[in-house]
C-alpha cells in the first residue's frame, strides 16, 4: 500500500531530478551558445561585421573574462558570506528560511555560470592558446598551470556543492552540511586562484575585495563558533 509519505518522497526526487536535468541542459546549451557565437564572430564575414559594428577587438575575450571571473568571485564571495549569515540571528529573525536559502542557492549558481564563461572566453584569447582541455583538466594549461588548476578544481566543487542544494532530502540533512562544508574549500581555492593566477590582482580593487571578503568570512566562522560553544545542551529529562 502506498502511503503519502512514499508519494511525497517520489514527488522530491522526481523534482530533484528534472531540476538538475534543467541545470544541466541550461548550462550545456549557454556553453555551445557562447562557443557558437564565438566561431561565428571569428570565421564568417557576416560575424566579422558584427565584430566591427560592436567595436570587438582581438583582446575583447581577455577583457571579458578578467571581468567575468571578478564578477564569479563577487557572486562566490557573497554566496560564502550569506550561508554564514544564515546560522545566525540575524537572518533567522528577518528573512523567511525558504527565501534564504534560495538566495544562497541562487547566488551559488550564478557564480556556477560566471565561472564557465570566465572560462570558456579563453578559447579565444589571442596570447594563449588554449583549448577545451586546458580549460577542464587541472594543471595542463599554457598559463601558471598550477594557479589555474586550483581554480578549475574548485569550480567542480562549486559545481558540486550546488547541484547538492536539489538532492538535500536525498542526502539527508546531516550529510548535506558536511558536503556543504566543501563551500569554504572552493571560495579558498578560487581566492588563491584569483591572488596568484589573476592579471588584475595587483590592483587595489581587487586586494580589497580579496581581504575584505576574507576577512568577513574569518569573523563570521569565528562567530559561528564562538556562539555555538556557547549554546548549553537541552537538559534531558530522568523519564527520557
Amino acid at each position: 500500500m502506498t502511503t503519502i509519505t512514499d508519494t511525497n518522497n517520489r514527488t522530491d526526487y522526481w523534482d530533484s531530478f528534472l531540476t538538475f536535468i534543467f541545470s544541466l541542459v541550461l548550462g550545456i546549451t549557454g556553453g555551445l551558445v557562447l562557443l557558437g557565437t564565438g566561431w561565428v564572430l571569428t570565421n564568417t564575414s557576416a560575424g566579422t561585421t558584427i565584430a566591427n559594428a560592436l567595436a570587438l577587438t582581438e583582446k575583447t575575450p581577455w577583457y571579458f573574462t578578467r571581468s567575468a571571473g571578478t564578477v564569479a568571485y563577487l557572486l562566490l564571495a557573497s554566496s560564502t558570506i550569506w550561508g554564514l549569515l544564515l546560522s545566525t540571528k540575524l537572518i533567522k529573525e528577518t528573512v523567511p528560511a525558504a527565501l534564504a536559502l534560495a538566495m544562497h542557492n541562487i547566488l551559488s549558481w550564478l557564480a556556477v555560470l560566471l565561472t564557465g564563461l570566465h572560462a570558456l572566453a579563453l578559447l579565444w584569447d589571442s596570447f594563449y592558446t588554449y583549448t577545451l582541455a586546458d580549460l577542464t583538466v587541472p594543471f595542463i594549461g599554457p598559463y601558471k598551470p598550477g594557479w589555474v588548476g586550483l581554480g578549475i578544481i574548485g569550480f567542480y566543487l562549486m559545481f558540486i556543492t550546488s547541484l547538492s542544494f536539489n538532492f538535500r532530502k536525498q542526502i539527508g540533512q546531516k550529510r548535506w552540511r558536511q558536503l556543504h562544508y566543501a563551500t569554504f574549500g572552493v571560495y579558498i581555492l578560487a581566492t588563491v586562484h584569483g591572488a596568484m593566477a589573476g592579471t588584475d590582482s595587483g590592483n587595489l580593487g581587487m586586494q580589497l575585495l580579496y581581504w575584505g571578503s576574507g576577512l568577513i568570512v574569518l569573523f563570521l566562522i569565528n562567530f559561528r563558533l564562538v556562539t555555538g560553544k556557547g549554546k548549553k545542551p537541552a537538559r534531558t529529562s530522568p523519564r527520557d
